[in-house]
């Protein structure tokens, strides 16, 4: 997604231009002075910090290109041999030592503190890694203080938030954009640059497999250039060999020692059936379908959500669901991956979970109950037949009919609004929103 193949993120590069407007107007402060890009491996962040360098470029804004990810004496050392670069004049560089910054830090401070000094510049900084405390501290004080002045605009990325909770004065200029996958118009947009001569049933397929990953896309559009037929049932499969290679293996697996790494895989699968999970549906899915992740008791799988994202960085807390969920992007390739593959396990998964979610349901009240029936129609989708899926509509919906107002007012919302349970429902979607219709009466 790199160069001339970017396309869109609008809405970020709009943000970031105000920002590079706002850092050559002397008589102006910064509102934005950092910006955080955070989203899963390959979703577009580097590509996203190459347009900001190529604006810095062409405005004639000193810029600092970073990687974090090499460690923090390298990180030192990049900023300070870049800002010579500017012909600054570094031995003007002043140290205090009642700073307590160590003199690695100190120096890249001052170099940057030196440079801004000459107008305003930019900091970009790729591949940090929030779960190394150790580097995030150093970004953190080297943050707090460079942003003493208004003078220098950081852009950073990262496959998950950064926190930077130790310094209120840093996280209060922090803008975080959470980048998504592309949309369709996007997709099309892509595929026209790439130059392939795609036919419809083509492009059709490369958007259904990837949903906008980037990354993704790249994998089949390269694999189509060299030869590849997406038509073809075995380039199928191989297709979904290299994606689960490329994107899985060596993407979202690969700080992980070779040894470990189809466990990881095995356990992410499993979690990607679900649209959300609890830490009661994680130890059930775990003890019934991956024993061998099995805990000793039910309070250690408080820490197993945690461990998996610091492995891996593609699962987390959505607040949005009430609950921890694989990373859309990836959660997507793993169901994909399943359902091509083990098409019998595909389909005993979403029967327990409709099951699981159907328990649960009669169990509780309100938002919660609201939200358990929801998925146990996403999962009753996937796991019943055309005609009991119907049957299920019809009784869903006359039990809704019992719910307070506020209840089907919510239900109705949410199932309106989501676009994987219509997608889902397919040919009973319309059965379904027509029936919503009618509760609203």
């Amino acid at each position: 997604m790199e160069g001339e193949l970017f396309v869109n993120r609008e809405f970020e590069l709009h943000l970031i231009d105000e920002a590079l407007q706002t850092l050559q107007d002397r008589q102006r402060l910064l509102r934005t002075p950092v910006v955080e890009l955070c989203g899963v491996r390959g979703i577009g962040k580097t590509a996203l910090l190459r347009q900001v360098q190529q604006r810095c470029q062409a405005t004639d804004v000193p810029f600092i290109w970073a990687e974090a990810g090499r460690g923090e004496s390298l990180l030192e050392h990049q900023i300070v041999e870049q800002v010579q670069r500017y012909r600054v004049n570094l031995s003007r560089a002043e140290m205090d030592s009642s700073e307590m910054l160590g003199p690695g830090l100190q120096r890249a401070v001052e170099a940057l503190r030196l440079l801004a000094q000459r107008g305003r510049a930019v900091l970009l900084v790729d591949a940090v890694d929030a779960g190394n405390e150790r580097q995030v501290r150093w970004l953190e004080t080297l943050l707090r203080e460079l942003l003493k002045e208004y003078t220098l605009f950081v852009v950073l990325a990262s496959p998950r938030l950064v926190s930077f909770e130790r310094e209120r004065s840093v996280a209060r200029k922090i803008t975080v954009l959470e980048l998504g996958p592309l949309d369709r118009p996007s997709c099309d947009v892509y595929l026209q640059k790439v130059g392939l001569p795609l036919d419809a049933e083509v492009r059709e397929l490369i958007f259904s497999w990837t949903r906008g990953y980037p990354l993704a896309m790249e994998v089949l559009t390269e694999a189509i250039r060299g030869g590849l037929d997406p038509r073809q049932p075995a380039d199928r499969l191989q297709l979904l060999q290299l994606l689960i290679e490329r994107v899985v293996r060596q993407g979202v697996l690969h700080k992980l020692p070779a040894e470990e790494r189809s466990a990881y895989e095995r356990l992410l699968r499993l979690l990607s059936v679900p649209r959300r999970f609890n830490l009661l549906m994680l130890q059930e899915l775990v003890e019934q379908f991956a024993p061998e992740w099995a805990r000793e008791s039910p309070l250690a799988y408080f820490f197993l959500p945690r461990e998996l994202n610091d492995r891996t960085e593609v699962v987390r807390w959505h607040l949005d669901r009430a609950g921890y969920a694989v990373e859309g992007p990836v959660r997507w390739l793993f169901l994909l991956a399943l359902q091509i593959e083990q098409p019998e396990q595909f389909a005993l998964l979403h029967r327990w979970l409709a099951t699981f979610n159907q328990r649960l349901a009669g169990r509780v009240n309100g938002s919660d109950r609201i939200r358990y029936l929801r998925e146990w129609l996403y999962h009753s989708a996937f796991s019943l037949e055309p005609a009991a899926l119907a049957e299920g509509i019809r009784e869903l919906l006359a039990t809704l009919s019992w719910e307070t107002a506020e209840a089907r007012v919510q239900f109705v919302e949410e199932v309106r609004q989501d676009q994987e349970l219509l997608e889902a429902l397919g040919q009973h979607a319309q059965d379904m929103l027509t029936g919503l219709q009618a509760l609203e009466h």
